[in-house]
């Protein structure tokens, strides 16, 4: 899969992108890198890090428990991106 745009983001994932753009300003998703023109490029794996958080918040965890979630995950696996508190 290819760089997403933040609208295809959103799109994949169900989430409006203000939430996106949210979740970036919370540390939650890391800022991504900027295309030519300045747009927004996504990784798979930010995908894949959407869904997680998007799938908690629907079952009701707040911010501060996703993020611990995410860091447990990175403890365990060992790789990926601690997240800021």
């Amino acid at each position: 899969m290819n760089a997403l745009t933040i609208g295809k983001l959103a799109a994949a994932t169900g989430t409006k992108v203000e939430t996106v753009r949210y979740y970036e300003r919370a540390g939650l998703i890391a800022p991504p890198a900027r295309t030519d023109g300045n747009y927004r490029s996504y990784r798979p794996e930010d995908l894949e890090r959407l869904r997680f958080i998007r799938r908690t918040r629907d079952l009701g965890f707040s911010l501060d428990e996703v993020r611990a979630l995410l860091n447990l995950a990175v403890d365990r696996r060992g790789k990926g991106t601690p997240v800021a508190g």
